[in-house]
């Protein structure tokens, strides 16, 4: 005669308790802990529910406003991660004005441009327009323009200081092509770190 083998034993998954499994998919000791642990299920699922439906309001809330930012906006937005990159690639040159040393503190310099951009919008973002500039120079000496001249022909050449002094295009910026120089600017910086 065979002998009958004893059902294994297992651990309630809500309460720990070991019991006999005598269902196939038992995993619990009895219908009080089956009862805790599916409402436990569905406090997590409708968590789960909650958090997708907060995920998707914010991203409906951030496509508008995205859609509803203005051109000046980006403008400055991208101005700020050009202004950036400008100190970060310039953190060990001079003042481009002065020759003197940048100060290595936080916000200690600036970007300071050639052609400034009220006069030269269109020159904005032009990397050979813009250097870095001690404070000194670029806010109390209006730039010190002719010896920023003097050291732009000793970094980029006479051809392309010419180059800038000429250029009179216009230039008009759509909300996507600031976003996309905003977005470049990022990468760039990053890649200098």
């Amino acid at each position: 005669m065979k002998q009958l083998r004893k059902p294994p034993k297992r651990k309630c998954r809500w309460c720990g308790a070991e019991f006999e499994k005598h269902r196939a998919l038992q995993i619990v000791c009895s219908s009080a802990c089956a009862i805790a642990l599916n409402k436990q299920k569905r406090e997590i699922a409708n968590k789960k529910a909650q958090a997708a439906a907060k995920r998707q309001e914010r991203a409906v809330i951030k496509a508008r406003k995205h859609a509803l930012e203005t051109i000046p906006q980006l403008t400055k937005r991208a101005q700020a991660v050009f202004n950036a990159f400008i100190r970060m690639r310039d953190k060990h040159q001079p003042c481009i004005s002065c020759g003197k040393p940048l100060p290595d503190a936080p916000n200690g310099y600036d970007a300071g441009h050639y052609r400034s951009v009220g006069s030269a919008p269109n020159l904005r973002f032009n990397e050979d327009n813009c250097h870095g500039q001690c404070k000194r120079c670029n806010n109390y000496l209006s730039g010190n323009h002719v010896n920023y001249r003097i050291s732009l022909l000793e970094r980029i050449g006479l051809e392309a200081v010419e180059a800038l002094e000429s250029d009179n295009a216009p230039r008009h910026y759509t909300k996507d092509d600031l976003r996309q120089i905003e977005r470049l600017y990022k990468e760039k910086r990053r890649a200098l770190l």
